[in-house]
């Protein structure tokens, strides 16, 4: 009578015993071990940190990269897309003109680009080759 009452903690077939319980754990095929669940859990963390965090890595570098090579008279747009021209740099701050008698003070993480240096290389044109006519 106990056994059909509480036969759902077995959660089998009703009527089901111990002793067909212990013959059907027996016939299944056994499963691995934790390892496996482990090192897949472990390739899906290395893949998330190779595609994820690296690529930005990157790209902070590239941005200190070019903080690191402004000067005075450089041409930048900042991240909220104003465009001025760099009159002084400091430690922490950059002082920018973006028009007549206007100047701002922005953080020197505020800078998305560079779009002009201030030294400007000019390439010499080339010669045109002078044919002989003789």
């Amino acid at each position: 009578m106990l056994e059909k009452v509480f036969d759902f903690i077995n959660f089998g077939p009703a009527g089901a015993t111990d002793a067909g319980n212990t013959v059907e754990q027996a016939q299944t095929a056994p499963t691995g071990g934790g390892f496996g669940g482990l090192l897949f859990f472990l390739i899906i963390i290395i893949l998330m940190w190779v595609l994820l965090f690296l690529p930005q890595r990157r790209q902070e570098k590239k941005h200190k990269e070019m903080i690191s090579a402004l000067k005075k008279g450089d041409k930048i747009v900042t991240s909220s897309g104003i465009i001025g021209k760099i009159i002084s740099i400091t430690n922490e701050r950059i002082r920018i003109s973006t028009a007549d008698k206007t100047e701002i003070d922005i953080t020197k993480n505020a800078i998305a680009g560079v779009l002009s240096k201030s030294d400007k290389t000019e390439v010499a044109p080339e010669k045109p080759e002078a044919e002989d006519d003789k």
